[in-house]
C-alpha cells in the first residue's frame, strides 16, 4: 500500500469516528452523592467555580468571564429582584459569582464548597464553550430555575428543552442537565433563556437560577488520526532527507 492509500484510509477511519450520532439534551433531578463522586475525572475538564470565586470574591462579573470551560455572558435586561437588591453594588446587569444561599441557589459541587454562578435575575446566560480540545457532551448543575413563573429554555447546537411545561417548578430546585452533541465538537454555544411564556420569544426578569458542577467531556484523539501524524512527519523527514542527499550530490 502506498503512502497516500494510508493516508487516506486513515482518513476514512477520522470521518468514520467523527461520524453524527444521535444529539439529545436531557434533565434529571440532581443526586449530589453520585455525581460528586464522579466530578473531575482526568478524561472531563471541569468548572465548580471554587478558585474563581476565592481570587474574585461574591460580586458581578464582566460579560466574556473566563473559565475552565468558556466564557459567560448575560443574555440582557437588568435584575430587580431581592437577588440584586439583597448584594451591595449589585447593578443587576451582568451575572455573578454567590455563595452561601440565595433565595433558593447553592453550591452544589463540590460538596462541602460554596460558590456557583447566578443569572442575577436577567434573562439568562450564554455560554461559549471552549476546552482548548474537542469535545462531545457537557454536563452540569441548574439550581432554582423556573420557580417563580419564567419558562426557562436550554438551546444548544440546534437543540431546544423546554425545562417545565406545567406549574412552577420548587423552590430550589436541583437538576442534573446532560448535553451530548452525538460528534466531536470545537466549540459551542449553549444559551439558558428565561421567557415568560412557554415556547415563547419574550424574555423575562426576576427568576433567577445558577449553574455549577459543569463538566466537559473532552475527546482524545483516535489511534488513526495520531498515526497519521506520525505517518506525515514520517514523510516530511524522508522527503528532507532526499533533498539533503540530492544536494550533496550536486
Amino acid at each position: 500500500m502506498t503512502f497516500l492509500k494510508t493516508v487516506s484510509a486513515a482518513t476514512i477511519v477520522l470521518v468514520s469516528t467523527a461520524s453524527a450520532q444521535a444529539s439529545s439534551i436531557t434533565v434529571s433531578i440532581f443526586d449530589a452523592a453520585s455525581y460528586n463522586a464522579g466530578f473531575g475525572l482526568a478524561s472531563n475538564v471541569g468548572e465548580d467555580f471554587e478558585q474563581l470565586g476565592s481570587t474574585l470574591g461574591e460580586g458581578e462579573v464582566a460579560n466574556g468571564f473566563g473559565t475552565a470551560v468558556g466564557t459567560f455572558s448575560t443574555l440582557g435586561g437588568t435584575g430587580g429582584g431581592g437577588t440584586v437588591t439583597g448584594l451591595p453594588g449589585n447593578t443587576g446587569k451582568t451575572l455573578a459569582l454567590r455563595d452561601s444561599n440565595v433565595f433558593g441557589r447553592e453550591n452544589t459541587v463540590p460538596t462541602g464548597g460554596s460558590w456557583f454562578l447566578d443569572s442575577n435575575d436577567t434573562w439568562g446566560m450564554s455560554w461559549d464553550v471552549s476546552i482548548g480540545s474537542r469535545f462531545d457532551a457537557i454536563s452540569f448543575i441548574l439550581n432554582d430555575a423556573s420557580d417563580v413563573g419564567a419558562f426557562l429554555r436550554i438551546s444548544a447546537g440546534g437543540m431546544v428543552e423546554e425545562l417545565r411545561t406545567g406549574s412552577k417548578l420548587p423552590d430550589g430546585n436541583a437538576k442534573l442537565v446532560v448535553i451530548d452533541f452525538g460528534q466531536q465538537m470545537s466549540s459551542a454555544n449553549i444559551v439558558l433563556g428565561n421567557f415568560s411564556s412557554l415556547g415563547g420569544n419574550q424574555y423575562s426578569l426576576n427568576d433567577g437560577f445558577s449553574v455549577d458542577g459543569i463538566q466537559v467531556s473532552a475527546v482524545p484523539l483516535p489511534a488513526s488520526v495520531l498515526m497519521l501524524g506520525a505517518a506525515i512527519g514520517g514523510l516530511g523527514f524522508a522527503g528532507r532527507r532526499k533533498a539533503r542527499k540530492g544536494a550533496a550530490a550536486a
